[in-house]
């Protein structure tokens, strides 16, 4: 005869062994886990000590050059040389890679070409000389530029296409994705721009007058940003005022 209270202990032992079965499938699954984590963290710096899927902050490349000419007695280039630093110095805060051209100091041109390849971002901090940058760096402009034309790295041409009217002119450049920054002291107040009532510049803006040398960047595929002015500096400086200006600009690069 079988005993009918048989099943009881057995159902105990049921549920016993699917806890214990659970349990199992719970551990196999956190050790595959584990191992996919100690994985990944092999094979992607910095993957364990973020979210999986986390996207981590790209850090950048920055290109400061200095375009100051010194004229002894008359122009030594003492503020450009503090705003370089202060560019360099919240450029570092932002954790982002820099190198320095001072072009007075002398330089190499293909390895200003290939520093132009390197930046994401390149920063010229200039003088304001009879109405434009100084004569120094436009000769740097014209040697760096011209080189990266001739080894087809800056552009391929000037975007034209003979049957196809709509490739505009400027739009040959190959250094997209890489942004420009003008940055000038001048002894020109800020009220001489943008007012149609101003005889020397009747209404032009910054961006106006200096799009010579934007328009370079431009042509080469550079997003440009809105150029910065330290106005006033010899007759009403406002250094330190314009100094919290120029951090703010850089706040979004």
């Amino acid at each position: 005869m079988i005993d009918k209270n048989w099943r009881f202990p057995y159902c105990k032992f049921v549920g016993k062994q699917s806890d214990t079965v659970g349990g199992v499938a719970q551990e196999r699954r956190d050790f595959i886990k584990a191992g996919l984590v100690a994985t990944a963290a092999a094979v992607l710096p910095g993957f364990a000590t973020g979210a999986i899927g986390a996207a981590q902050p790209r850090v950048k490349n920055v290109l400061i050059i200095n375009a100051h000419q010194t004229y002894p007695g008359l122009s030594e280039g003492a503020l450009n040389r503090e705003y370089v630093a202060l560019i360099k110095n919240e450029m570092d805060k932002k954790g982002y890679r820099t190198q320095q051209t001072y072009i007075e100091k002398g330089y190499n041109i293909n390895e200003e070409v290939q520093k132009h390849l390197w930046a994401d971002i390149i920063i010229t901090q200039s003088p304001v000389f009879w109405f434009g940058t100084p004569w120094l760096y436009k000769k740097y402009v014209d040697e760096v530029f011209t080189a990266g034309m001739s080894q087809q790295s800056f552009l391929i041409d000037d975007g034209r296409i003979a049957n196809d009217p709509s490739k505009q002119y400027g739009t040959g450049g190959k250094l997209h994705g890489k942004t420009f920054l003008l940055s000038l002291t001048m002894n020109t107040p800020k009220e001489a721009f943008d007012d149609p009532a101003q005889r020397l510049y009747a209404g032009r803006s910054l961006e106006d007058l200096f799009s010579s040398t934007t328009a370079v960047y431009k042509f080469c595929g550079f997003a440009i940003l809105p150029v910065f002015g330290s106005f006033d500096v010899i007759k009403a400086p406002q250094i330190a005022e314009d100094k919290v200006r120029l951090k703010r600009s850089l706040a979004g690069l």
